[in-house]
């Protein structure tokens, strides 16, 4: 076998989880150069020995002593590559491996005695969202004197005094080994306290060595380690005092600090950030994650717009300068927090919130453009929608290119972009929230109103119903105004507040040329009576007409009659006893025309009324209470209520205004009265078990009087029904 171009050590313990995934990715590489792949089995019983065997060129055993530069070591010595990686089982090499072959394949002529690789960490075990990444030291040239070093975050030692180190810059590996112990499950937990204990032991040693320093603040926790913040604050202490490293590791130990203290509310917040920038002025650290923080800090705390702003330039700068290759090592001590795509969509986003408040709208639209959607997730579409309604409201700036970008971003197929359906509706929820009346009157009120923010989706009227509605909303005439609602896709979700705004002008509904089926019908009225107090207005006005013997109309009109009275504030007070009654006298009307063309005539016979809907079974009585109403009846007025009472307890509270709202129980005729006091003064000569006592209570006459007589007025006790 000729001599390996590249080893490729790894060393694992029970990783039957993740170590296919990363022997297999590595076949890439392995099938583009020569290579070897040395591993070392430090006690596994978990099945993940037998997966090694089917990719390692040499697999070892050396027992786990708590040191992993020792196991790291044992795999070195069986190595014979001109070059050496390391890497661990829970990353795997990004499939576009090309850079690390062109790098190894030309390494004789270049001087560079190692490289630098991305480790990509990610919060999540599907490797989606967002990330951190690491540029970490993992090829060396295979010289004499090369070993490992540390018990935990090993490094590798070479003799010579410079290194000189070539950053691959698109070289990845993936790595989900810091997943567990985010979600703090129990193989991430035992995890952290194996590190920490490690760390501690070698604290112990060596007190004053920042790098173990570091190690335990990123590791550790307030709850893991005694005396946490003692420790920090020590920590920051050693880097004043300028202790070995602190060059290196300055930095990211105060941009650590300033995390901290940001997310506990140290009062040593505003102490570190000015450290940090008197330290380390030209570090990406304090240039990115410490200008970043103060941007934060001023903002939320002393509302500062101008100088947050200001603080939120210098970052964006840095983070181009980064990217352009500055301080291209920085990442060898610590991942940089906001020096990837999503911390920067992160950031634009807060930035554009900061602009919006305070008068740099032009500014906060340039930041919108700029943005990559693709990597926003459906809180951040929230947001910057928000945002983007605030700009578009307050000024005449052309947006229309922001929200058909991100529109056409939220509606990729879900199977290009998972979890687009929560973008979407996010994106919608928001959207949403600017048709209500309130909202518009909100807005109109406001010192800086230039236009509606609803306005802001009228680009995209030929894409969906959003646009379509945001149309209707704007246009002046109901021809107009229908030709949209003939576009509709989906009635759930077209802006209920778009089509009441129709049908407030006098816009025909259903439109004889869009029929709808019931359910829809049904599910628009008791959208658009959730409105409020206006919707019986607006039910009584559309609905009166009884659709002129269309059926589309009449069920229309079923269908608003039906959600009004289910949402009607019957007992509320104040309440109007003349549009309830109306619209009670409504419901009635429509349902002695609606039911009998709906069912058999059986269907109303008392063994089958339980198959109807509650209400309709209510309805019925109600048509023939209020014909007998009509009729003078006002004892079969208060009968039949009660009949349907008894048939659809939902209605009790209508029944209970019915019955006191109704002027014939308060004030009876007085031809009425006249019949009542002759049937009482028939009923004075008889005997109560008199047969003819009977029959005189079965007559019209009687029926008609019976509630005066028998003291049926009012029908309820206490108000309630008995």
């Amino acid at each position: 076998m000729p001599t390996p171009l590249i080893s490729i050590g790894i060393i694992f313990k029970n990783d039957i989880r993740c170590i296919e995934r990363c022997l297999k990715a590595l076949q890439p590489l392995r099938d583009a150069v020569p290579a070897e792949l040395v591993i070392a089995d430090t006690g596994s019983t978990d099945g993940s020995r037998e997966v090694a065997e089917k990719y390692a060129d040499i697999l070892i055993d050396f027992p786990w002593i708590d040191d992993f530069a020792a196991a790291r070591n044992s795999v070195l010595k069986r190595c014979s590559g001109k070059w050496f990686m390391f890497v661990d089982t829970d990353e795997y090499l990004d499939e576009d491996v090309s850079e690390l072959v062109r790098f190894l394949r030309g390494s004789k002529k270049r001087p560079e005695m190692g490289a630098t690789v991305v480790v990509r960490n990610y919060g999540n075990y599907e490797l989606e969202g967002d990330y951190s990444d690491f540029a970490a030291a993992r090829i060396v040239r295979m010289v004499p004197g090369l070993h490992f070093e540390g018990a935990i975050h090993e490094h590798l030692v070479i003799s010579a005094s410079e290194i000189p180190v070539l950053p691959l810059g698109k070289t990845i590996l993936h790595h989900d080994g810091y997943v567990g112990m985010r979600l703090n499950d129990t193989v991430g937990k035992a995890k952290q306290e194996r590190n920490v204990r490690l760390i501690r032991k070698g604290l112990e040693e060596e007190p004053d060595n920042l790098l173990l320093c570091m190690q335990l603040l990123e590791s550790g926790s307030a709850e893991m380690v005694p005396d946490y913040l003692g420790h920090l604050r020590r920590t920051v202490g050693l880097v004043k005092e300028k202790v070995s490293g602190w060059e290196r590791l300055g930095p990211p130990v105060l941009r650590f600090a300033v995390y901290k203290a940001q997310q506990l509310s140290l009062p040593e917040l505003e102490e570190w950030l000015g450290l940090a920038e008197e330290m380390f002025p030209h570090s990406m650290f304090t240039r990115l994650d410490v200008q970043y923080a103060a941007f934060a800090h001023i903002w939320n705390t002393k509302k500062d717009a101008e100088e947050a702003i200001r603080r939120g330039r210098l970052y964006l700068q840095a983070l181009e300068e980064c990217r352009n290759g500055a301080d291209p090592l920085a990442q060898m001590m610590s991942p940089l927090e906001m020096a990837t795509p999503f911390s920067e969509c992160k950031a634009k986003i807060a930035l554009i919130g900061v602009c919006c408040n305070s008068g740099h709208e032009e500014e906060a639209l340039d930041l919108a453009r700029g943005l990559n959607y693709s990597l926003l997730n459906h809180s951040q579409i929230a947001g910057l929608m928000g945002h983007l309604q605030d700009i578009h409201f307050k000024s005449t700036l052309d947006t229309a290119a922001v929200v058909t970008g991100i529109w056409e971003e939220v509606n990729r197929p879900e199977e290009e972009r998972k979890n687009n359906i929560q973008r979407k509706r996010a994106f919608l929820q928001v959207a949403g929230g600017t048709f209500p009346d309130k909202n518009r009157e909100a807005e109109k009120s406001n010192d800086n109103f230039v236009r509606h923010a609803y306005t802001l989706y009228l680009p995209l009227r030929e894409q969906c119903d959003l646009g379509r509605a945001a149309a209707v909303m704007d246009m002046e005439t109901v021809p107009e105004m229908e030709a949209v609602l003939n576009e509709v896709e989906d009635w759930n979700g077209f802006s209920i507040h778009a089509l009441a705004h129709a049908l407030e002008c006098g816009a025909r509904f259903p439109l004889p040329e869009r029929p709808l089926n019931i359910e829809e019908m049904n599910s628009i009225a008791s959208r658009l009576a959730k409105r409020g107090a206006d919707f019986c207005t607006l039910a009584l006005r559309l609905a009166g007409g009884f659709g002129g013997g269309r059926w589309q109309e009449l069920m229309w009109s079923e269908s608003l009659a039906l959600a009004a009275v289910r949402t009607y504030s019957w007992t509320a007070k104040g309440q109007s006893a003349e549009q309830g009654m109306a619209l009670a006298r409504m419901f009635a009307e429509i349902e002695g025309k609606v039911l009998p063309r709906c069912y058999m005539p059986e269907m109303f016979e008392a063994e089958r009324m339980f198959a109807l809907p509650p209400l309709h079974r209510f309805g019925f009585y109600c048509a023939q209470a209020f014909e007998a109403l009509n009729a003078g009846d006002a004892a079969g007025y208060v009968r039949l209520l009660r009949e349907g009472l008894a048939l659809c307890g939902a209605a009790k509270e209508m029944v209970e205004f019915l019955l006191d709202s109704t002027q014939a129980l308060k004030s009876p005729s007085e031809e009425l009265s006249a019949l009542a006091d002759q049937i009482r003064a028939v009923l004075g000569r008889f005997s109560p078990d008199d047969p003819a006592v009977a029959a005189l209570k079965q007559s019209e006459a009687y029926q008609k009087v019976a509630y005066l007589i028998e003291g049926l007025e009012p029908p309820v006790a206490g108000r309630q029904l008995q």
